[in-house]
């Protein structure tokens, strides 16, 4: 059975891992990204393959930033939270190093990816995974091909405005704003009547959901109310068949259940129209291996 290589490089660690053609791990290992230049990370990855050149049959690697479709040289785009890599050929120069094929792509669209070929979008034609994090990354995939866009950025739906009316700050009207992980956390404080501060993570906010806390379950209750429209509105775009939740807070059920719960209302509001397909939410199964095995992913096409 043949083995890849698989790189996910996030803002605060690199995650590496072996995995087979089934997406099993057979060995993985990470390291802080304390890089300040380009040539610094390119340096350090090549020398994370090199004991195992004789062992895998290509390279994959997630990355922040954007990656245009069929470019063999993997360059990076903007760089996302890694700017000093913004216009470094990344696949070219690993290439080059390690006399491997290399596949680049942005770290949303292989955790879309990843779900596809191993997780919750197994069997899927056209599927979105919508990453919950500080904001809302994630991607498209149609028929086993995730949606790059004509500027790489299909998927970023942190920018999707829940208020197209002009509004002097912009910011409050972005999908990011209302529903990243902090839009949850700024409900909770709001209903509670406490302050939004770094004291009010998501692991106090699930203790009081678990717990039967009325202001957090209200609280919840609108957060889902707000994705599950933004959904609704994805779905008249993509209609895909399922919606795929990922990222931190996709891990407690109690956010699943509320969204299920309150997609019959929000849906509700369009009967006048009829025929709207209703969003079908699930929950990732890989994560935080998504990004790693989406990765892979693209690598096995290469060879």
């Amino acid at each position: 059975m043949k083995n890849y290589f698989g790189i996910d490089i996030g803002g605060t660690a690199v995650k590496w891992a072996i995995l087979n053609e089934e997406f099993h791990v057979v060995t993985r290992g990470s390291l802080p990204t304390a890089f300040e230049t380009a040539d610094e990370l390119v340096a350090v990855l090549a020398d994370l393959v090199r004991p195992h050149l004789s062992e895998v049959e290509a390279v994959g690697v997630s990355v922040p930033g954007g990656i245009y479709e069929d470019d063999p040289d993997g360059t990076i785009h903007r760089g996302g939270a890694l700017l000093y890599m913004d216009g470094c050929p990344l696949g070219r120069r690993l290439r080059e190093e390690l006399g491997l094929p290399v596949a680049v792509n942005n770290d949303g669209k292989c955790c879309a990816l990843g779900e596809y070929a191993a997780g919750a979008l197994r069997g899927v034609r056209t599927g979105v995974v919508l990453a919950i994090g500080t904001g809302i990354g994630g991607g498209i995939v149609i028929d086993g091909h995730v949606l790059r866009g004509a500027h790489c950025f299909a998927g970023e739906f942190s920018f999707l405005r829940n208020d197209v009316r002009p509004a002097s700050d912009l910011g409050l009207d972005l999908f990011s704003g209302a529903c990243g992980w902090m839009g949850l956390r700024d409900m909770v404080a709001a209903e509670k009547g406490i302050k939004a501060d770094e004291s009010l993570d998501g692991h106090r906010i699930f203790e009081w959901v678990e717990a039967g806390d009325p202001a957090a379950l209200r609280a919840l209750s609108r957060y889902a109310r707000a994705f599950d429209a933004t959904l609704l509105n994805l779905q008249c775009v993509i209609d895909p068949e399922v919606f795929v939740i990922s990222g931190g807070i996709s891990a407690r059920p109690e956010l699943l259940a509320a969204m299920r719960a309150e997609m019959p209302g929000v849906v509700e509001a369009y009967k006048a129209f009829g025929g709207i397909p209703v969003p079908q939410v699930k929950a990732a199964e890989l994560g935080n291996d998504a990004n790693l095995a989406g990765a892979v992913q693209e690598a096995m096409r290469l060879v």
